[in-house]
């Protein structure tokens, strides 16, 4: 059995970039050890993430999530129960984004994990949203 966690979170305001470097460094080294994979998004202020692996290994991450300093308000936005992983190959990066994009991803429904599309094949969700953005 595998967990998912999407959250969005409000970056305190004297993160730098080389503490955002430190932050996804730590995060690669617990994330193989615990077997989690998942994407970062920043937008200068606002952070979104999605992590997904063994229950365990999510519940690690989340916990440190959680006991980090260097972000407020967090939101978990999504969380289920998953069968496979649907970003295997994604180690946890963290790419900087417009806040348009984060924009999207905030308000976009999270309540499914599943693939959906729109009339004219266009990802909708937050998971499919995010999908595209690393793309």
């Amino acid at each position: 059995m595998l967990r998912a966690i999407a959250y969005r979170s409000v970056a305190a305001p004297s993160i730098e970039s080389t503490r955002l470097d430190h932050i996804v460094r730590g995060a690669q080294r617990f994330n193989r050890l615990a077997g989690v994979t998942g994407a970062m998004l920043f937008d200068g202020a606002r952070f979104l993430q999605y992590i997904e692996g063994p229950v365990d290994g999510v519940e690690g991450a989340i916990g440190r999530i959680k006991a980090s300093n260097d972000h407020t308000r967090l939101e978990v936005l999504e969380e289920s129960v998953i069968q496979t992983r649907r970003f295997p190959a994604w180690d946890m990066s963290c790419l900087t984004q417009p806040n348009t994009v984060l924009d999207h991803l905030f308000v976009a429904p999270w309540g499914s994990l599943d693939v959906s599309l729109d009339h004219v094949g266009n990802p909708i969700g937050g998971l499919q949203l995010l999908r595209h953005v690393m793309a």
